[in-house]
């Protein structure tokens, strides 16, 4: 039943807590490589924008604490962690009452943040990392006591639930097991609404449109109007936003997701998902992706921008993490191609003021006297042409 339906988190949190067989801690693991909230690919495309939206000391704050890396780097870490402590994968989503989208009392009221054992759910997350990194904690969670989570562990967190905020199968209710349970089918391919928003659509637009994926999209500029906003908004409201949207998300979902293409006696049939409403989801979620990147750059920059900022602890105390030694040599290895030069343009604002000024002025210097040599060795040699020229012209006369 448990492999039919979806395994529960609860399942995974016993298992974790060591009380299930063997047998169960690897199906655990197994369950785990499906509910990752979207692609490492699309974490990735949030974190590009969040770092071309990050202000300078913010930046040099990240590079700090990550250890020369960035948002782009690390923006799938909290993942990994999920893999080793399998409770934590409920800080990535805010389950919502079975039938919410098609009840119209439920419907009208802001998303539910009554499912949340032990705070462990995605506005606690949000509101308990952001409340340790400003000194200014609001929601205590207690962490087991072989758990020590350094201020870079902390932002490396809340990277990664910026943007899970942004993903509307993560308001869906615990009996769709976030849309696990639903199956839906697209150009002949069957799979899960969870699967198809969590990496199908990014995948396919990675295939398909590889010129635009590359392509520096993920610039803030391109929602430029709305990270303005939400900026002057974060500025008055503050973490109070993180509830504002995470209500636009689930509203999202009800409206343009299950509406709009689930019916509410869904769980015993495919769903058929045509090109035109795979095309409004791809858009969509392209453009979410952009104002999750733009608002987490709102969020990081609150943080960092700020001198007490220098006091926050880099480096991270969770180790053997699997495939983050593969993901360190990697990071050593230079990048190639238009992902290296977004990547590179990105960071190319941390080395400003005084530093650029002294390597401007020494190009400048090395390129002047490169220059006054060569004039030297020119006008040289046009003297030495004159005087053999006047030499002749005497010897010519005396004949």
């Amino acid at each position: 039943a448990i492999l039919a339906q979806g395994m529960p988190s609860s399942t995974c949190v016993t298992t974790a807590m060591g009380v299930s067989r063997p047998f169960h801690v690897l199906l655990c693991k197994v369950w785990l490589t499906s509910v990752l909230a979207w692609d490492k690919d699309g974490h990735e495309a949030i974190g590009m924008t969040t770092m071309s939206a990050l202000e300078t000391p913010a930046v040099a704050q990240v590079k700090r604490l990550m250890h020369g890396k960035d948002a782009v780097d690390v923006a799938a870490w909290a993942h990994k962690v999920n893999k080793k402590y399998p409770w934590t994968v409920e800080f990535h989503f805010q389950r919502q009452p079975s039938g919410r989208c098609f009840d119209k009392e439920l419907v009208r009221k802001p998303p539910s943040v009554a499912d949340c054992p032990d705070k462990r759910c995605l506005i606690s997350g949000l509101n308990h990392f952001y409340g340790r990194l400003v000194n200014k904690q609001s929601v205590d969670i207690q962490w087991p006591s072989d758990m020590k989570l350094t201020d870079a562990d902390a932002v490396k967190f809340l990277i990664n639930l910026m943007g899970d905020l942004h993903q509307p199968m993560h308001f869906a209710s615990a009996s769709d097991d976030a849309g696990r349970n639903i199956k839906v089918r697209f150009r002949g391919k069957t799979m899960s609404l969870y699967e198809l928003w969590d990496g199908y659509i990014t995948q396919t637009v990675m295939r398909e449109s590889p010129g635009f994926w590359w392509g520096g999209w993920t610039h803030v500029q391109r929602t430029r109007v709305e990270y303005e906003q939400d900026g002057a908004r974060w500025k008055k409201e503050g973490v109070k936003l993180f509830e504002t949207w995470a209500e636009e998300t689930a509203t999202y979902l009800c409206n343009n997701i299950y509406i709009k293409a689930v019916p509410s006696d869904h769980h015993d049939s495919v769903i058929d998902v045509d090109d035109d409403l795979f095309e409004t989801w791809k858009r969509e979620m392209l453009n979410k992706m952009l104002v999750a990147g733009a608002r987490t750059a709102i969020v990081l920059n609150s943080i960092l921008q700020h001198r007490e900022a220098a006091n926050l602890q880099g480096g991270t105390a969770i180790s053997h993490i699997e495939g983050e030694d593969d993901e360190e040599a990697r990071s050593k290895v230079p990048r190639s191609g238009r992902l290296a030069d977004a990547h590179h343009r990105a960071g190319l604002n941390t080395r400003q003021g005084v530093s650029a000024a002294g390597i401007n002025f020494g190009i400048f210097f090395c390129v002047l006297v490169v220059f006054l040599r060569i004039m030297r060795l020119w006008q040289g040699r046009d003297a030495l042409a004159q005087a053999d020229k006047a030499k002749r012209s005497d010897t010519g006369k005396k004949t």
